[in-house]
């Protein structure tokens, strides 16, 4: 989960910053207006790294990152009269919004050697140690950050986060509360806390909690579909069907929260209420008919399971399935009128294939054409079955009518 965005005009952390950088920016106007009314040759260099650095400034505020780095590429870093700390600053934001998160570290410790006095830059080194897993780092970053950090919301968040990478569970907690302190509104630290509870095992206590953050938040069908989701991944099915029950009922047309709910009723054993969830989802895409038809012909509806199986789009996935439900069906002859369409789609080469058609033909009574397909399977297990089914072709030469 990212729990600081990248800087962006949008973001908090990027807007503050941005106004900090603009205002650099129209500090050195004037400067360049002098330089271009006197013609000094050493004052046009200086006027044009600073006019450079402005330049990037602009684009990275339009998010062209790669081109405000190759703007800064050509900065000459040995001029002694260069605004370092703003260089610095500017090619850190730049790489950290690359992914260039070693390299956007170094710079942000080398404009705060060069004297940044603005204590955001540490909020973006926070955030450089967070990706690249120096979580100790990143906490020592964001407390070096003071008031300037105090005032994200979402640095509290990743505090805690630091923590609990480094598994100190009680200072990370501290951190989510001191985040709800300072911000009474905003509910992602009651969130942050759910997920936590249910990592250390205490599923009724997450469950509560989350139940209260459904309550006292806007909670969208994503936080729906986390609580119910990671409760049902732990076990928890008795606590993740009501999450996903609710989740369900705010959000009907939601083909993430049917299928979410179908797979914690399959996980409970209740395989005909997933397939029928599974089939009220194929509604709407039909990629999801073969899971239906599946979980259909595991519950024993097998004329249902065909019938969904019909409308399967991928001719591979669908042949393969309805051999599976014809032969529980029992209807063999079918099975063995498919030989042809299976090795049109190459499901032939499927040992598994070879030995239901095997099979089929052998309850057809076929069985010259049977023996041809037992001959080309070489897996172990199918060809100890295949010896069996050889012996029993061989009792039944005398009398066949015992065989069907």
């Amino acid at each position: 989960m990212a729990l600081i965005q990248r800087s962006s005009p949008q973001h908090p952390i990027g807007r503050l910053l941005l106004a900090v950088l603009l205002g650099l920016v129209l500090a050195g106007a004037p400067m360049i207006a002098t330089a271009q009314e006197d013609g000094d040759p050493e004052a046009a260099a200086e006027e044009e790294d600073v006019d450079r650095l402005s330049l990037a400034s602009l684009l990275m505020r339009d998010n062209h990152y790669a081109r405000a780095a190759s703007v800064l590429a050509k900065v000459d870093t040995s001029r002694e009269d260069l605004d370092r700390a703003r260089f610095y600053t500017l090619r850190g934001l730049i790489r950290l919004n690359l992914d260039q998160n070693e390299d956007a570290k170094q710079d942000f410790r080398a404009a705060i050697e060069a004297g940044q006095e603005n204590r955001i830059v540490y909020v973006y080194l926070a955030q450089a140690h967070y990706r690249l897993e120096e979580y100790a780092q990143a906490i020592r970053a964001i407390d070096n950050s003071g008031e300037a950090g105090a005032k994200i919301a979402s640095l509290f968040v990743l505090k805690a986060q630091s923590h609990w990478a480094l598994e100190q569970r009680t200072q990370a907690w501290s951190a989510l509360d001191d985040g709800a302190r300072r911000f009474p509104g905003d509910y992602r630290f009651l969130r942050r806390k759910v997920f936590y509870l249910i990592e250390l095992g205490l599923y009724q206590a997450a469950a509560d909690r989350g139940r209260e953050y459904l309550r006292v938040s806007e909670a969208s069908e994503d936080d729906y579909l986390a609580i119910g989701a990671a409760l049902r991944r732990s076990g928890q099915l008795q606590e993740a069907l009501p999450f996903l029950e609710a989740a369900r009922l705010q959000f009907p047309a939601s083909k993430r929260v049917t299928v979410e709910l179908a797979n914690a009723y399959l996980d409970s054993g209740q395989v005909v209420t997933a397939a029928n969830l599974f089939e009220q989802a194929a509604v709407d895409d039909p990629e999801l008919l073969s899971e239906a038809a599946e979980l259909h012909r595991r519950a024993r509806q097998l004329f249902r399971a065909l019938n969904l199986n019909a409308r399967v789009a991928d001719q591979r996935k669908k042949l393969k399935q309805r051999l599976a439900i014809l032969i529980e069906l029992k209807r063999y002859e079918l099975v063995a009128g498919m030989s042809g369409s299976l090795y049109r789609v190459g499901l032939l080469d499927d040992q598994n294939v070879r030995y239901a058609l095997a099979y089929a033909h052998f309850k057809s009574g076929d069985f010259e054409i049977a023996e041809q397909h037992l001959s080309q399977l070489t897996d172990s297990e199918l060809f100890r079955r295949a010896t069996a089914l050889r012996k029993a072709m061989e009792e039944c030469q005398d009398a066949r009518w015992k065989c069907y």
